[in-house]
């Protein structure tokens, strides 16, 4: 389904040919790190199929090899028609990412059911290799952004920064975190500190450099956790309704410890009382994993403020992930990060140097995060001189897609302040 923007944002008066394609200039090449973990770009279109064929780094002449090789009049039809409209579209900067136009005229990724890129995680304390999906666009060479999305998500829930930033010069980064989206579906024993060692590796190894962390939700956590434990990788900051730890974990010491982990005993040492826990709890996950995936519509609107922002794409988005085999084992062990988790948001800011800046930017009307822990992490910001600033806003617990132009506006502004600003666009916002 392409959806009505698809329709509305392709010029009637534009037409293409495999003539005229020739003569296009080629599109810029997409830089592939020599590491052999990094996957080489998807193949310019995919099985007749697939209804929208995928602009890569290409020439012209492959292009016009490509539409010439299909036989199908109709397929050749709907080509010519998806390149009219990412020609027609106003460009991303470097970012060879396709773009469509929302029902408000906005720009978007456009959803592509294959996922994008794949970097391989090879973790030392669980067993891999996982091929983990992202995305990425903006100028080689500019300012480093790696967006976190948050629980159910994945890196799709940034449809609307990844073009924005990369258009002002920025080189974005949006992760799938492992257990979520086109990220493998894994039944590892899933805490905070789980994804904030992916998001460390990751900005290791494919991003190559220091980067701003920008998190929503259990995404804003793991960020945070990421940051506190590799601070000379994150150049700054940014929670969007975060969620995570806010307890004194001294309160609750002298419990945990008397109480055995059932997770860490041998079978055989498991009495029956334990056995039967594990089954109830394993029962009502079960049961809260299929009631989610079939209302993920409903769920979604009570947690967003402009409910037209839930759209088939973004609902399908979350529906396909949940619909593979493996998902339900590993949400049993992802809805249990949270309680395993050991760092608490306060133990976290402990451990962030005074220098590094700090956007909190904050959906005020979140049934989940509400603006008392906003003002939670400011207090204890300020009492640790940490430089922290916030932004309040009218939207649900996803800030980034239920108000997008306001977050854009939020991070166009502040980014330039923080970062290193190679790019001409971006140097216009400082």
């Amino acid at each position: 389904q392409r959806g009505p923007c698809s329709r509305k944002y392709s010029p009637p008066q534009m037409h293409f040919s495999p003539a005229a394609l020739q003569h296009r200039p080629a599109a810029p090449s997409r830089p592939l790190s020599s590491s052999s973990h990094l996957r080489a770009a998807r193949p310019l279109f995919k099985e007749v199929s697939q209804p929208a064929p995928l602009i890569s780094a290409t020439s012209g002449a492959a292009a016009a090899a490509a539409l010439a090789a299909v036989s199908s009049k109709r397929w050749r039809q709907s080509c010519t028609r998806g390149l009219a409209r990412r020609i027609a579209s106003r460009a991303v900067a470097t970012s060879e990412l396709p773009v469509v136009l929302d029902s408000a005229g906005r720009e978007r990724l456009e959803y592509q059911p294959e996922g994008w890129e794949t970097w391989t995680w090879e973790p030392k304390d669980w067993k891999g290799p996982f091929e983990c999906n992202y995305i990425v666009a903006g100028p080689p060479d500019g300012p480093a952004v790696v967006l976190v999305h948050g629980f159910a998500a994945s890196a799709y829930h940034w449809r609307y920064q990844v073009p924005a930033l990369a258009a002002q010069g920025f080189r974005v980064y949006a992760v799938c975190l492992l257990g979520f989206g086109w990220s493998p579906r894994v039944a590892i024993r899933f805490t905070g500190e789980t994804w904030a060692s992916q998001i460390n590796a990751f900005v290791d190894q494919v991003v190559g450099r220091p980067a701003v962390y920008v998190g929503n939700s259990v995404g804003a956590f793991a960020s945070l956790i990421a940051a506190a434990q590799k601070p000379s990788q994150c150049l700054g900051l940014v929670l969007l309704n975060a969620a995570g730890r806010f307890e004194d974990k001294s309160l609750t010491t002298t419990v945990t410890q008397q109480v055995p982990q059932t997770d860490t005993l041998k079978p055989e040492e498991k009495n029956l009382f334990q056995w039967v826990a594990e089954e109830a709890a394993r029962m009502i996950q079960t049961m809260a994993f299929w009631t989610t995936r079939e209302q993920i519509a409903p769920v979604l609107k009570w947690i967003y403020v402009n409910p037209d922002q839930v759209d088939e794409e973004l609902v399908t988005s979350i529906r396909v992930p949940a619909e593979h085999p493996a998902a339900l084992d590993a949400f049993v062990q992802v809805i249990q990060a949270g309680k395993r988790t050991e760092v608490t948001v306060f133990d976290a800011l402990d451990r962030l140097p005074k220098s590094l800046p700090i956007k909190l930017i904050w959906g005020a009307r979140d049934p989940w995060m509400r603006k008392e822990r906003a003002s939670a992490i400011l207090a204890e910001c300020a009492q640790r001189g940490l430089m922290c600033e916030y932004f309040e806003l009218d939207a649900g617990h996803c800030p980034q897609d239920d108000a997008p132009a306001e977050v854009n506006g939020a991070l166009l502004e502040w980014l330039p302040r923080v970062l290193p600003v190679t790019s001409p666009m971006a140097a216009q916002q400082s």
